[in-house]
């Protein structure tokens, strides 16, 4: 494999990783938990850094803090003072977060139909 495709496809699997973070923080976006649970949802995010050789290693790590004191008092959560935990997720971020994961990803694809191109172009050059 080339390393143009290499490259592509660790873009294709950060994307890909981004968007599965942000939409499971969008599905947990309301959930709620007594206060100090160790059950809670913990909101996460991805973070990436330049991979050696080229490329991007991406993990999924946990937002610090994961969770935000709301005061819900109907929650059957609450504690006397009404206050519940809820994740930190910020609906409008993750949205964007989305958004530009899915254009990561089609960038990422062209970048790998390139790659593929030349290297037909170089078997039809040897044949």
């Amino acid at each position: 494999m080339s390393s143009i495709s290499a490259i592509a496809q660790s873009g294709l699997a950060a994307a890909t990783l981004r968007l599965n973070v942000s939409a499971s923080n969008i599905a947990n976006v309301d959930d709620a938990s007594p206060v100090g649970s160790a059950g809670a949802y913990d909101a996460t995010q991805v973070e990436a850094s330049a991979a050696p050789g080229g490329g991007v290693m991406a993990q999924a790590v946990t937002v610090k803090p994961a969770q935000l004191l709301a005061y819900e008092p109907a929650s059957p959560f609450a504690n006397p003072q009404g206050m519940v935990d809820t994740p930190d997720i910020d609906p409008i971020a993750e949205v964007t977060n989305q958004l530009t994961a899915g254009i990561a990803f089609a960038y990422s694809l062209a970048a790998l139909k390139v790659a593929d191109q030349e290297q037909q172009q170089t078997l039809d050059m040897t044949a």
